[in-house]
Parts: C-alpha cells; sequence; structure tokens
C-alpha cells in the first residue's frame, strides 16, 4: 500500500522540481503519473520529435527514488494533426466535427489517428520500456469521458457496416432480427445501414432516439469494441517494447456515468484496473455508498487489487468549485479505497495549476506552491501507509454476495427506459447500499462469469440473458446457490427485441412463477408487505402468480392487492428469489439481512 500524485513536469520550471521532489519525498509519495496530455511536446512538427524534456524528468524522479506512471499522450492530438487531418475529429450525434481545444477530440476508428499513434507510442516504449524510473504504463486518459466513446462519423459507419456483415453473415437475417419491417426499415444490403445519428424523433419523442432498438444496442456495443481495440493496440505497441504492467484510468457509475465501454472486456487487455475518484466537486457530491460501489466494480473488473489513479485532493471544479474536503476527508476517503482493494491511491494532482481550463482544480498544494493542510494530511497518510505496508499487505474483500453487472442490459435499459425514473445503474446501487450498510463485501461479476465462490447473486433487471448464461444461472443454483432475480428480466433476446414468452421468460422455470400483468409507477406508489417489512415501490410492480414458487411479500393497495410481490422457488438444492417490484431503503435493508 502506497500514495502517489500526479505530476506534471512541463508545467514547472526545470528548478522548480528539485523542491517538488524533496515535497514528495518527504510526504512519503512513491510514484508519479506523467504524460497524459503531451503530444505537442513529443512532436511539435509532423516527424520531428523531441524527447529531451521526458529524459531529463525521468532521470531527475529516479534519482530521488520516485517511480513513474508513463502515459501515452492520445487524449490530445496536436493542432498541427488536426489542421492537416481533419478526418481524424470525432462527430457528434449530429454529425457535427467536434473542435480542438479541450481533449478526447479523436476518432477511436480513424485509420490515419491510429497510425501516428502507433508511431509516437512506438517511440517511447522503445525510449523508455526498461527506463529505472517506469514502473507502469497508462493507455490514453479517461476513454469514454464526456459522451467521445461513440463517433458518429463517416469512417464509423463504414466499419460499422463491416462489423455488422461480420456477426450477421447476410442482410436477410440481419432485417429479421431487427425486425426492419416496421416503419418499412427494410435493408437490401450492408451498405444502407447507417449508423443511428439524430433523427426526426431525437429530441421530440420523450427521452428515447427513436431509432431501431436492434441498431442502438448493436451500434453501442461496436463503439465499445472500438475503444478496447484501439486499447489493444496500444497495448501491442507498448509491449514489443516493455515488460511493465498496462493500464488505463476508468470512469465508473456514479458521478462520470456512463461511458458506453464494456469495462469487463476492457479490463481483458489491461494488467491491472485503475479509476479516477472525485467525490465533492462543480458537478455534485457523491454519497459515501456510491463511491464504495465503484471501488468495488474496479476491484471486480480484474478481481485483484487496484489503483486509483486520480483522487481528489482539493476542492474542485472547471468554472466554479465544489467543498474543500474538510480535515480528515482526504485521509478518510483513502482508507475507502483501500478497504474495498487499492494498493496505490494516486492524488490529483500535485500542485494547482497557474493556467489552462483546471485552474480551480486544487492539488495537494495550492497555487503558491507552499505545503499547507492538505499536504499535511497526505504526508500523515503517507507514514501510516508505510506502516500498515510493513504489518499488513494489500487488503482485498473476500466477497460471498455478487451483484451482476451487464453491459448488454445497460445499454438496453438506456434505450428502454421502461418507466420514468428507472437507471439501471441506481437500481444495481439499491442493492449495493443496502449491503454497504451492514458492512458487507459486495462483488460485481457479468452474466459469463463463475459464479460458484459465490453464496447469493443478484441480478438485477437482467433483461436479455442468452442460452449459456441461463444455463450458469440454473447450475449455480442446482449446485446450492441462492439467486435474486428481479422485474424486467429475462423479457428480451440479444438483439434488443421482446420475446414472446410469458413474463419472465427465460427465467420462468428458475422462478417458478409467471407475469401476466405489470404496473409501471407512474407518478404514483404501491405499497407491499413481506419478509421486508412494510415497503413502498416507485418505479415498477409485476402482478405475480405462483406455479412452484411460494410468497414471501404481497402487495397491500391497488387492484393487486393481496398478490405477491416476491417469491422464492426452490431449483435443486439451491433457491430462485423473484423481486417483482423495487423497494425503498429502509426495505431494501430488511431485505439483505
Amino acid at each position: 500500500m502506497r500514495i502517489g500524485a500526479d505530476y506534471y513536469p512541463e508545467h514547472w520550471e526545470k528548478e522548480r522540481w528539485k523542491t517538488d521532489f524533496e515535497l514528495m519525498n518527504q510526504a512519503h509519495i512513491k510514484v508519479v503519473r506523467i504524460g497524459e496530455f503531451t503530444w505537442s511536446l513529443y512532436e511539435p512538427v509532423e516527424g520531428k520529435f523531441d524527447f529531451s524534456w521526458m529524459d531529463e524528468a525521468l532521470d531527475a524522479l529516479h534519482e530521488y527514488g520516485i517511480k513513474v506512471v508513463l502515459c501515452t499522450p492520445s487524449a490530445t492530438p496536436p493542432k498541427w494533426m488536426i489542421d492537416r487531418y481533419p478526418d481524424i475529429l470525432q462527430r457528434d450525434i449530429y454529425g457535427r466535427a467536434k473542435l480542438s481545444g479541450t481533449r478526447k477530440h479523436y476518432c477511436f476508428n480513424s485509420s490515419v489517428y491510429r497510425k501516428k499513434c502507433h508511431i509516437l507510442n512506438t517511440k517511447i516504449a522503445e525510449r523508455y520500456g526498461h527506463h529505472p524510473a517506469v514502473e507502469a504504463w497508462q493507455v490514453d486518459n479517461e476513454l469514454g469521458w464526456s459522451n467521445t466513446t461513440r463517433c458518429y462519423c463517416d469512417e464509423c459507419q463504414d466499419k460499422f457496416r463491416f462489423w455488422l456483415k461480420q456477426k450477421y453473415k447476410t442482410i436477410d437475417r440481419l432485417n429479421e432480427k431487427y425486425g426492419t419491417v416496421v416503419w418499412s426499415q427494410i435493408y437490401n444490403g450492408f451498405d444502407e445501414v447507417n449508423i443511428p445519428r439524430a433523427g426526426a424523433c431525437y429530441e421530440s419523442c420523450h427521452d428515447t432516439q427513436g431509432q431501431n432498438p436492434g441498431l442502438l444496442l448493436d451500434y453501442y456495443r461496436f463503439c465499445s469494441d472500438s475503444v478496447v481495440d484501439f486499447t489493444k493496440e496500444t497495448c501491442e505497441d507498448i509491449r514489443a517494447y516493455s515488460s511493465y504492467p498496462i493500464s488505463t484510468n476508468m470512469l465508473d457509475a456514479a458521478v462520470n456515468s456512463g461511458t458506453g465501454i464494456n469495462y469487463f472486456d476492457l479490463s481483458e487487455k489491461l494488467d491491472f484496473a485503475t479509476w479516477d475518484n472525485y467525490i465533492e466537486f462543480q458537478w455534485g457530491v457523491a454519497e459515501d455508498a456510491t463511491v464504495s460501489r465503484d471501488h468495488a466494480l474496479i476491484r471486480s473488473y480484474k478481481k485483484k487489487p487496484f489503483w486509483v489513479m486520480e483522487q481528489q485532493a482539493g476542492a474542485c471544479g472547471w468554472s466554479k468549485m465544489g467543498p474543500t474536503p474538510t480535515p480528515g476527508k482526504l485521509r478518510l476517503w483513502t482508507y475507502s479505497a483501500v478497504a474495498n482493494g487499492a494498493d496505490t491511491v494516486v492524488y490529483f494532482r500535485w500542485r494547482t495549476a497557474l493556467f489552462g481550463l483546471e485552474q480551480y482544480w486544487h492539488g495537494i498544494l495550492n497555487h503558491d506552491g507552499k505545503p499547507g493542510r492538505r499536504y499535511e494530511e497526505i504526508s500523515q497518510i503517507g507514514r501510516e501507509m508505510e506502516l500498515l505496508n510493513q504489518t499488513v499487505g494489500t487488503l482485498m474483500p473476500k466477497a460471498r454476495v455478487a451483484i451482476i453487472k451487464s453491459f448488454d442490459s445497460e445499454w438496453s435499459h438506456s434505450i428502454h427506459r421502461h418507466v420514468e425514473n428507472f437507471q439501471y445503474d441506481n437500481y444495481e446501487l439499491s442493492f449495493y447500499r443496502a449491503f454497504y450498510r451492514l458492512g458487507i463485501a459486495v462483488d460485481f461479476i457479468s452474466e459469463k462469469e463463475d459464479m460458484s465462490g459465490y453464496d447469493l447473486v443478484f441480478a438485477p433487471a437482467l433483461i436479455m440473458a442468452d442460452t449459456e448464461t441461463v444455463e450458469s444461472l440454473s447450475a449455480y443454483v442446482k449446485n446450492g446457490g441462492s439467486l435474486l432475480l428481479t422485474f424486467r428480466s429475462g423479457i428480451k433476446d440479444e438483439f434488443n427485441a421482446m420475446l414472446p414468452e410469458t413474463v419472465p421468460g427465460v427465467f420462468a422455470e428458475l422462478a417458478g412463477i409467471q407475469v401476466n400483468d405489470y404496473d409501471p409507477q407512474m407518478e404514483k406508489q404501491t405499497t407491499s408487505s413481506g419478509v421486508f417489512g412494510e415497503a413502498k415501490s416507485t418505479l415498477w410492480c409485476d402482478i405475480i402468480e405462483e406455479t412452484t414458487a411460494r410468497p414471501l411479500g404481497v402487495y397491500t393497495s391497488d387492484f393487486y392487492a393481496g398478490k405477491s410481490c416476491m417469491t422464492v422457488n426452490e431449483y435443486g438444492n439451491g433457491e430462485v428469489y423473484y423481486l417483482g417490484c423495487d423497494l425503498d431503503d429502509d426495505a431494501m435493508l430488511r431485505l439483505a439481512e
């Protein structure tokens, strides 16, 4: 266990480096991350490279015994490149090109940009692949940040058509699976399929894009695959010259939700997982359970210790600031990460910037570069980490409870939200929050993972499950596991079409129930009573009829009062619970108990 800082040697005079590194050593800071936004320094004009500044920085850090995570700088293509190759720019859902001046404005599928990245990444990896200061690599920065996973340019359209052809083989099969007979959408060839840019329905049809749901889901998958493939290429460039481990700093389900990247797929390309954790800033304040949930998600992607690559170190925001962390909060947030399995916590940033967009994003040191209250608190953490590392070592929670996190289901729910205020990640959080309040560790797993090590598995709103997933869940229960399914589960196929089966579709036999009617809670609420005590539902109510299951709770209001809202079904050596409604927080706590 140790702490670090995100450092920008290019922002400060070289004469200042010595002071910074001495202060870092005094604070027991062991590692820095550098170089994620420096392409224009490496390659100031096309084909002319300069590494002297990085040579000096790495040598100086090595002299002070500070290890380095070195980044590939693809998050910020230089201005000369955009001017010369404007087609590398991402296009938004309206087809408008994104502009230079911020970051993440390139297209993951641009063949020109990928070639340019390959050239620079190779040179960086070849030069620093065995540098004694470097201990790890970071690919790009915050992949998918600010709606940048999904590009709508012509090159993406061409590659999406190829992706579809590889998947469906014939256009007739695509037409069948998408149901293109609706609204006269039938295609005569793959070259007729357009990417789902904003259309006539986009802003006028009440929170829906208005496009074919099969097309949308496939495009979301394609865009995620594009980011994963971009990452894979970068990793290959690095691994050709370096054996140091590789990661990238993810954004997860709290304030920075919805990157559109399947993090299970992405993590397969990485050696360890990292993420950026901001709790109280310009865009909101995260609750404790949400922060813990996101740590658990990151830990779960690789099932081993993770890093926080950017940990809030002060008041922060771009145009205005959130509250300053009161005394003790930096320490609290650090130990929250450690308790969830982090072995390295890197604070963003070392010193607050004097120029650029992030002048208000406060680091460990203020603008004046002088040690203050936050520096002293982090120094205390650094001392404690060294002692703990000697006696305890890395901590990894041993979870007996797992929640299935399905990116396909997440994207499907974002296309069809079922009812006002339903949001997949928030619904999953309601389960995590209950166990967090009990102090019980929870892992997140994909629907494809082995579940045998868990006593209890939750599958909230697992709207689509293929044959392999159903068989895996069935085997888990038969062998003695306990599974909880919920409303809006098992009712769609992988093409985002409804199944011609009675709810809960593919899970009917497992759950031992059928649902012939349901009640979306639009501007209403329904009460219930059961093993969870008294409860109220504000999202959804399945009206359950038992086949082989027995009731554990009933509704106590509306026309279905007395009908079951929760059941349990014995299946093999295990049991399957079905929760047909959402529950308030206190009822969820009692359910968890």
